[in-house]
């Protein structure tokens, strides 16, 4: 299990060279300024989940989150407290997921992110219950994706963040964010229960 560190930008204002390495002063007033913009999007949307369903939805904002494998990533989770619905957002350097002869290992050096092209994805997922082979299982399957797409440039990857954001947005509110509503159709069973998980 790789330790996390996970540091929100808009509030705590991370050294973020473990992502996009080196940037001169005006680069990294962008991205900050640009990552900002998203994390006040997303907040928007965090309180309007709430607001729409009586129940709390959490999120750290936009974050930096590093491991001590070297590995870092800007991220974004919106989640129902449950866990139930789920929206997410990843910017992170090319090489974020290791080949396997450059896998890290306790005892082994920490990876270097690569500073020269970032991926950016997103996704809306559920956690429910359903039946595998007969049996009960509670699974999370990711339901909607923000396609990925790769930058070359660190502004044009922070200015593509912050489009994914508004994108996201827009998907987490065309429909309601219930496990119902998102669920898909392959899932179900016997119909949901009044807190949104199946029958079995």
């Amino acid at each position: 299990m790789k330790a996390m560190a996970t540091i929100r930008i808009s509030t705590d204002h991370p050294d973020l060279t473990p992502v996009f390495g080196p940037l001169d002063d005006e680069k990294t007033a962008r991205v900050t300024e640009l990552l900002e913009q998203a994390d006040a999007r997303l907040s928007d949307l965090q309180e309007k989940l709430s607001a729409t369903t009586g129940t709390v939805w959490k999120s750290d904002g936009v974050v930096l989150e590093t491991a001590v494998s070297g590995q870092a990533s800007i991220d974004v989770l919106i989640e129902e407290t449950g866990g139930k619905v789920s929206f997410a957002l990843q910017l992170r350097p090319r090489n974020f997921f290791p080949t396997e002869e450059e896998m890290w290992y306790p005892g082994r050096k920490p990876l270097v992110m690569a500073t020269d092209a970032w991926d950016i994805d997103g996704s809306v997922a559920v956690r429910f219950k359903t039946r595998v082979q007969g049996r009960p299982y509670t699974i999370q399957e990711p339901v909607a994706e923000i396609a990925e797409q790769r930058h070359e440039d660190a502004v044009a990857a922070a200015e593509a963040l912050a489009a994914r954001a508004d994108e996201l947005v827009e998907l987490a509110l065309s429909r309601d964010p219930t496990v119902d509503a998102w669920r898909p159709e392959s899932a179900r069973v016997d119909g949901p229960t009044a807190s949104g998980e199946f029958r079995l």
